[in-house]
Parts: structure tokens; C-alpha cells; sequence
């Protein structure tokens, strides 16, 4: 309930997930909110650009984070072909999820 609101207040973005790279912990379809931050721990789930096609947003968590906090981000699904995407500057992340929205929250 508190994070429906800060997306209305504009502190928070919603995202739909596509693919399988983050099952079982999201799924193809999946509505999940994302908090801007400039900080990150490993383990975070992240949205970033993709590191080629700009134009694409990825899900994915952050295994290691390197010198110059450059983040090293993995699919939780190691059978899919997006399981590693190599190393994204922080510039390049739009946040950290926050929450998932339950079915009935996300066609409301």
C-alpha cells in the first residue's frame, strides 16, 4: 500500500519484467516498482539500461560491484541465455526494486 502511493507521489517507477533471466524470483509479466538510488549493495535487484540496445531496460542482481562502483549484474535463471551482461556504471541503473505488485494492484 505504501509503495502504490510513492508511485503516485512519483517516488517510485513501475516496470514490467519480459524473459525468464530473473525466475523464480520475478516472471515474465510481472509489474514491480523501482526506487532511484545512487547506491547499491550486492544483492540488489536492479533495472538498467541494457549495455548495448540503450533504448532496452534489464532486471537483474547485482553479484559484485567493482572498483569505481561499476556493478557486476546477473539473472537469477542460470539456464537463460541473459544469465550474465558483464560490468554497468551506476549512471547506467534506474533504481533498485523495491516491491512487486500482486495481480489484482497491477490492473488497478
Amino acid at each position: 500500500m505504501v509503495e502504490k502511493l510513492l508511485l503516485c507521489l512519483g517516488k517510485r517507477k513501475k516496470f514490467q519484467v519480459e524473459g525468464d533471466s530473473m525466475t523464480p524470483l520475478l516472471h515474465s509479466g510481472d509489474q514491480i516498482l523501482v526506487k532511484p538510488v545512487k547506491t547499491f549493495r550486492i544483492g540488489d535487484v536492479v533495472v538498467s539500461q541494457h549495455p548495448i540496445q540503450s533504448d532496452l531496460a534489464i532486471v537483474k542482481q547485482v553479484e559484485k560491484i567493482e572498483e569505481h562502483g561499476r556493478l557486476k549484474l546477473i539473472g537469477t535463471n542460470k539456464l537463460s541465455s541473459s544469465h550474465r551482461f558483464g560490468l554497468i556504471t551506476p549512471d547506467r541503473v534506474f533504481g533498485k526494486v523495491t516491491s512487486k505488485l500482486d495481480e489484482k494492484e497491477s490492473n488497478r
